[in-house]
């Protein structure tokens, strides 16, 4: 997935600016959140389930030539979503009263 040094694409909004080259792997990532994986007492988001989202991309008719880029970016997206997710679990540890 392309990146640029400005954080968004206008000063009004916060919103990421999102490049036409990257909205195909935007559009298979949203379409995919039906298939996370959970795990643990707490549901904590494990990862995609693979054969999920390729069931989804031979449904779409996604092309056999676009598959790698594609789901290249769809890691790309999904490491940071389980980073995300993981921050966010330790702040809120983070908050809670320790337990004596």
């Amino acid at each position: 997935m392309e990146a640029r040094d400005q954080a968004t694409w206008c000063d009004q909004c916060q919103a990421p600016e999102l490049w036409p080259a990257n909205v195909a792997s935007v559009n298979l990532y949203l379409s995919v959140d039906t298939q996370w994986r959970y795990a643990g007492m707490d549901g904590a988001r494990t990862g995609l389930d693979y054969a999920g989202v390729r069931a989804l991309m031979s449904l779409r008719a996604i092309p056999a030539t676009d598959r790698p880029a594609l789901f290249a970016d769809l890691q790309t997206l999904e490491e940071a979503q389980l980073r995300i997710d993981y921050e966010r679990h330790q702040r809120e540890q983070a908050k809670k009263p320790a337990r004596k």
